[in-house]
């Protein structure tokens, strides 16, 4: 009998230095065990070019590739046994852990390894989901009608109120839909040679984004004061 375990997870916002996917690569290798050779890759996707490593080594010694990378997989793989770390996709760049083996101990230990690196190297927006900003932006989308079918009456705003009110849910639409390319949910930084303003541009676009948001809502309650 033949039998094969097969496990994905999601995994949560992370950024790894090349210390940090060193120690990666290095857990993820200790799980398969024995003599048989084990097929090392990591791949990158950067614009107009793909690349490939067989090793950490490899990677730091070609010094064209610098700043960060969002787009990448790291994989690991014997026979029918396989770990593999990936990322990006047609509709998504949320990172995916993808485990393949013979025992559901082997396929455990190995999610352990690198879930035990994965976890230490999150980014303080990890927990910051799309869906409480999805259904805010249908909530706020649907307030006029909600307001009308209360009160059973058709209710007039005021340009104040109502420019608030398209702000707001233009705010929420934009960090809905963008949630995954405003914020990345995996980065690998080769080295630290951006400027500030693309370094760090996810967490001022949010924050010009919630300001904005607070602002509308200050012009709702306020419309007088506009």
């Amino acid at each position: 009998m033949k039998r094969e375990v097969e496990r994905e997870i999601r995994l949560p916002a992370f950024a790894l230095s090349l210390g940090e996917l060193e120690l990666l690569w290095k857990r993820m290798g200790e799980v398969f065990t024995g003599d048989d050779k084990v097929r090392k890759s990591l791949s990158f996707s950067i614009p107009n070019e793909s690349l490939e490593f067989d090793s950490i080594d490899e990677l730091r010694a070609y010094p064209a590739l610098r700043g960060q990378v969002t787009n990448f997989s790291v994989s690991m793989s014997r026979g029918t046994e396989s770990i593999t770390v990936k990322t990006g996709g047609f509709f998504s760049v949320v990172p995916i852990l993808k485990v393949r083996g013979h025992t559901d101990l082997w396929c455990a230990s190995a999610v352990e390894a690198v879930l035990g690196v994965i976890n230490r190297n999150r980014t303080w927006y990890w927990w910051l989901l799309r869906l409480p900003f999805t259904l805010l932006f249908f909530l706020a989308a649907l307030f006029p009608l909600g307001i009308n079918w209360l009160l059973s009456r058709e209710v007039k705003f005021s340009p104040p109120v109502t420019l608030a009110w398209l702000s707001a849910v233009m705010t929420l639409g934009f960090i809905s839909f963008t949630h995954e390319r405003l914020l990345p949910q995996a980065t690998i930084v080769i080295s630290n040679e951006l400027g500030f303003i693309r370094r760090y541009g996810a967490e001022i676009g949010l924050a010009l984004g919630v300001v904005s948001f607070i602002a509308s809502i200050l012009m709702w309650l306020f419309p007088s004061a506009a």
